[in-house]
């Protein structure tokens, strides 16, 4: 803020008093627009870094995106092969080739970005309609919550499936190995051989032995896989309102 300093000598007359005033008003003037100035373009420049920040976390959430289409594709022909299977083992008859896959992997979606310039308040600098990235962003919302507990009650169900023969083998090295296995899809572009994507997600499949389930365990086995179908569904319908608006809205 500008100082403002009057004479140091008192006005003698009344037209020195209205030019000490008006000396006065004059210099608050000067002073609250520069103030002004410089505090428009100060946010001026936090609305260009945000933008500029949204624009590099738009990128990696369409990566996302585009991975979470091909996975849970991917998974719902996992899982119609499950209910193959199951049928087959109700009916007595030979179980139908293929293996038995739960698990359904998924690319979490960037939001740091957008979760600060909100938190900082630099979203009111931004210049650009900010509705299509909300919709954007609720959809990635939406996704990220539905999955979880789609996966959740899915791997709850699954349970039935242990005992107490099974090997206690989980380590680090299978999760780094399954990490880059993810990240190697996600960089790809869904252009990985496919002779690569199924020997990585042969790793996800069930050893159990399924004969031993008892009709009601296969029952509520399968229900929890006709639902978690349903949820895959919905999780497609998100990331294609996601696809669609990056689409309509190049600039966002």
């Amino acid at each position: 803020m500008l100082d403002v300093h009057p004479p140091h000598h008192a006005a003698t007359t009344w037209r020195d008093f209205f030019i000490h005033i008006a000396t006065i008003v004059l210099g608050l003037i000067i002073a609250v627009g520069l103030e002004q100035t410089v505090e428009y373009f100060h946010h001026r420049h936090l609305g260009a870094e945000a933008h500029r920040a949204l624009i590099e976390e738009r990128r990696a959430d369409e990566t996302s995106n585009e991975f979470n289409i091909f996975a849970t594709r991917r998974h719902q022909q996992d899982l119609q092969r499950d209910l193959t299977i199951l049928h087959a083992l109700r009916a007595h008859q030979p179980l139908p080739p293929g293996l038995f896959i739960l698990r359904h992997i998924r690319y979490v979606y960037a939001e740091d970005n957008w979760r600060k310039i909100h938190q900082s308040g630099t979203v009111n600098y931004l210049t650009e309609a900010l509705a299509p990235i909300a919709y954007r962003y609720e959809n990635q919302d939406a996704f990220m919550a539905r999955v979880d507990r789609s996966v959740e009650d899915l791997y709850r169900a699954g349970a039935v499936l242990r005992s107490e023969h099974d090997l206690l083998n989980t380590t680090f090295e299978d999760n780094l190995a399954a990490s880059n296995f993810t990240r190697r899809i996600a960089d790809s572009h869904e252009t990985l051989p496919q002779e690569d994507i199924d020997n990585g997600f042969a790793k996800y499949a069930l050893t159990a032995d399924l004969t031993k389930l008892s009709p009601s365990q296969t029952d509520t086995l399968e229900h929890a896989i006709q639902v978690a179908l349903v949820d895959d569904d919905a999780l497609l319908t998100y990331c294609f309102n996601i696809k669609r608006n990056l689409k309509n809205n190049p600039e966002h």
